[in-house]
């Protein structure tokens, strides 16, 4: 038997999950106006936007590294979070090389530990550099810059085992540089190098006060707290080692981004930490006709169910009498989708039970 020989391959345009939609209403293509066409996008942006709050759909789950600041309260997250699964405070082993090297500035001042020190360069695609000595090479897994300049840097960060030919470890030519904030970046390499090159690209000049090169990553988590818990602690200025915070989701209905609000607020000690989250996000926007909207190819089916029963709703064109067979089949697609959205792993009831003593 001829098969296609391809997995996943077939393109399914928004345009094809519109059309599927009216068609289930009885509308035929020729009746469909430019204004069905907007109202069709618009609930469909609703109806996946509406998804994040049913369940947690496993494909808007992103691990995100954000930065500490002594006596920050209130963290920022990525926009268009809606939720935090888990949270981790995390530290690392800062690897130091044996000597430090740079196109132009004070190399040594980009190691130092001391943000109020900065390699200072205003040649375009310098470099910075540290070399950990010959046959001593070293796995660093993640990276951190601490910028001492605002602007939008394109960067590479590369790795060499003579000095002489570097390989790619990240890229980014759009990276939005400001003076006194972190980027933190994880890496999957498992290869160690005697040499980690910083190098500025184009007409990037590099400012930078800190880049750190760490491994040995120690995560610890971090409980959710509800915020009558968070409003009944008795000093909210207290400042250690961040163990818990409480998830505001306040701020995006305003306009803004959600934030966690940590507790106890991070001492001096902690500027080399990061928090280490995994998020449940929105579902992409909706684009144009001929791109695809956010979601695996076992959800499609669902997707055009739900916008024809929206549609059956809002278009008075529609065949109303199709709507609770529209409305039936939805709840079937929903039913199929959600059966299907874990990971796989098996389900672990740890009782804690113990005797309660004032």
């Amino acid at each position: 038997m001829a098969t296609s020989g391809t997995v996943g391959q077939t393109v399914f345009e928004t345009q094809k999950v519109i059309d599927h939609a009216f068609r289930r209403c009885k509308l035929p293509p020729q009746a469909i106006t430019p204004e069905w066409i907007d109202t069709a996008f618009d609930l469909l942006f609703l109806n996946l936007s509406a998804l994040a709050s049913y369940g947690i759909p496993m494909w808007v789950i992103e691990k995100t590294i954000l930065p500490i600041y002594r006596g920050e309260r209130s963290v920022p997250l990525p926009v268009g979070s809606v939720d935090v699964l888990e949270m981790n405070i995390r530290d690392l082993n800062r690897t130091l090389g044996e000597t430090n090297s740079a196109s132009e500035g004070v190399a040594d001042n980009a190691f130092d530990s001391d943000l109020t020190t900065a390699c200072t360069q205003t040649t375009p695609a310098g470099f910075i550099q540290t070399t950990f000595g010959a046959g001593n090479a070293v796995q660093v897994d993640n990276y951190g810059i601490f910028f001492n300049a605002t602007a939008t840097w394109d960067i590479t960060i590369q790795g060499s085992q003579d000095g002489i030919t570097f390989t790619d470890l990240f890229a980014d030519t759009e990276v939005a540089a400001v003076a006194g904030d972190w980027l933190w970046i994880d890496l999957e390499q498992q290869i160690p190098f005697e040499f980690i090159r910083l190098q500025a690209n184009g007409t990037t000049v590099l400012d930078v006060a800190e880049f750190f090169l760490g491994n040995t990553a120690n995560e610890i988590p971090m409980p959710k707290i509800s915020l009558d818990s968070y409003s009944n602690l008795p000093d909210k200025t207290f400042l250690s080692r961040p163990t818990e915070f409480w998830y505001d989701k306040q701020a995006a209905a305003q306009g803004g981004q959600n934030i966690v609000t940590v507790w106890p607020l991070p001492d001096t000690e902690f500027t080399f930490f990061q928090y280490v989250l995994y998020i449940k996000r929105q579902i992409q926007d909706v684009g144009t006709m001929i791109q695809e909207i956010e979601v695996p190819q076992r959800w499609y089916k669902f997707v055009i169910a739900d916008l024809a029963v929206e549609l059956c709703l809002e278009i008075p064109e529609s065949d109303i009498s199709r709507l609770p067979i529209l409305q039936a089949k939805r709840e079937k697609e929903a039913k199929d989708a959600w059966t299907g959205e874990d990971d796989g792993s098996p389900v672990r009831i740890q009782p804690r039970i113990s005797v309660y003593t004032r």
